[in-house]
Order: C-alpha cells, then structure tokens, then sequence
C-alpha cells in the first residue's frame, strides 16, 4: 500500500484489473460444469502436484462453507518425490482428515498411502483406470456439488479435467 501511494498509483484501478485475473488451467480455476444430468462446479488442480501444492489445494478446498451440497476430492500421484515419497503421499491423509470434504477418490499407486490413511468415511473408491471416472462420478455427484481434481500431470488426470471443461460425453 506504501509502495502504491509512493508511486502515486491508483489502487481501485489496479484492483479492478487484478480482479479481471483468472487462474490459469489446470491451476485453480473453478467451471460450472453440466454433467451427468446435473449442475456441479470442477476446480481443476490437475496440472501438476507437489506436496506443498496438494496441501494447499485441500486446505482450501476445505475453507469453502458447505451449504446442502458435497465435496468431492480426486487424488492422483504426486511424482519425482524419491524417497521420501512414501511419507508425503500418508502425510496428505493428515490434512484431508480435518477438512469437510465428503469422500475422497485416487487415482494411482503411490496416492494409495494417502488414501489407506485417511479416515474410512471419507474414502471413496479407488480408480484403477481412468474410464472408472465415469462409472464412480456418474452415480454420486448432484447438483451444486464440487469435484476437485489434483494430480502430477503425468497422472493424465488433467486429460480427465480438460475433457469435463469441453463438454465432452466421455472423459477418457
């Protein structure tokens, strides 16, 4: 604000141009999505996942205040974490344990310590392929519901996401 006042800039001008910002894909960005013969909102995290990233997500995710609706998490790996991969992918089960989300979905085989962790009401199913979207999401997801998706990108988990956006009947 210092900084602002300093260089004489306008701030209601500079914030209705940061409020015009929009996430980029993959990275936040919320859709109003039709599907499945209802209405639900994707926030699609699907581009990448790190822990930092992936706590954050949940974290946040956790912060919006339900109101008659459910929260709907897919997990996919988080890549490239070498040995202690083991460790960050149990220590999400922390994080989405205090949270409201619903039932939590994954996607992978290193996801899997995360989802053995976290509390048996919030597990939904494990997904061995990606076409097992369709058959799980199909059945649970209502109207005004959120589905977050999150995942390295070599996960294909964004390939999921950009199919939802487009519209597509199929997501795999």
């Amino acid at each position: 604000m210092a900084a602002l006042k300093i260089l004489n800039l306008n701030l209601k001008k500079i914030l209705k141009i940061f409020s015009s910002f929009r996430s980029l894909d993959g990275r936040g960005r919320t859709y109003l999505v039709n599907r499945f013969k209802t209405t639900f909102r994707l926030i699609d995290e699907s581009y990448n996942a790190n822990p930092l990233s992936v706590k954050n997500a949940i974290v946040n995710f956790g912060k919006i205040k339900k109101n008659k609706f459910k929260k709907y998490l897919l997990l996919g790996d988080m890549l490239e974490l070498g040995k202690k991969s083991d460790y960050y992918h149990k220590n999400l089960s922390k994080f989405i344990n205090n949270t409201d989300i619903d039932k939590v979905f994954v996607y992978g085989d290193k996801i899997l310590n995360t989802y053995k962790h976290t509390y048996k009401k919030k597990r939904g199913n494990i997904l061995n392929h990606k076409k097992d979207f369709e058959v799980n999401f199909s059945k649970i997801i209502k109207k005004n519901d959120y589905l977050m998706i999150k995942g390295s990108n070599a996960t294909g988990l964004n390939n999921i996401s950009k199919r939802i956006i487009k519209g597509h009947k199929n997501v795999i």
